[in-house]
């Protein structure tokens, strides 16, 4: 017996749920949630939720003839040696995530340049990008109009744009099919 009342064998278990209870990593199971009674249902929701499983994730892609758009002096549409800004789309991604109901919602990123015309013009423009979620070829879930004001400032030739549409939804009773993101220079929203 070791002084203080308390047996080797007393000791080794105590030391044993103490070694244990320092491997926790606080993924639900912790030293904590032995004195409270249990998990902690917060952080058990979170861990579902990162680990949920994702019903719909598209893949994002730029209509054909959409990924760049010129922005001609005003009166001069067409005439290619008045352009005063020319817009691209250089870069996009999407991040899905489905709740409990099956409802997924994603985020969809785009960004892209706008570049000085052939006479070096600083200012303002606005790009009309728009973001649509096509499911099966021809079903339109989403189809939303981005008015993106860039402006290139003086002594500069270009500046560099980027969106987040956070609000693309799926529906869990439409989360069967193929789904594609488009996102592309809508010319019919441009602003002459």
């Amino acid at each position: 017996m070791i002084s203080g009342g308390f047996s080797g064998k007393t000791l080794s278990a105590l030391a044993l749920a103490l070694a244990l209870s320092a491997c926790s990593s606080d993924g639900g199971f912790s030293a904590r949630s032995l004195v409270a009674g249990g998990p902690d249902p917060k952080v058990e929701q979170e861990g579902l939720e990162k680990f949920a499983v994702v019903a719909v994730c598209p893949d994002v892609q730029v209509r054909d003839g959409t990924q760049m758009l010129a922005v001609f002096e005003k009166g001069k549409q067409g005439d290619y040696s008045a352009i005063r800004f020319q817009g691209s789309i250089r870069k996009f991604a999407r991040e899905c995530r489905t709740d409990a109901s099956g409802t997924t919602t994603i985020k969809v990123g785009v960004a892209g340049r706008l570049l000085a015309g052939p006479n070096g013009a600083t200012g303002a423009a606005t790009l009309p990008l728009r973001v649509v979620l096509v499911r099966n070829g021809d079903e339109v879930l989403y189809s939303k109009l981005y008015p993106l004001n860039v402006t290139i400032a003086p002594g500069t030739a270009a500046a560099d744009w980027d969106l987040v549409a956070p609000d693309v939804v799926v529906p869990g009773d439409k989360s069967q099919g193929n789904f594609v993101i488009y996102v592309g220079f809508d010319e019919a929203g441009k602003k002459k």
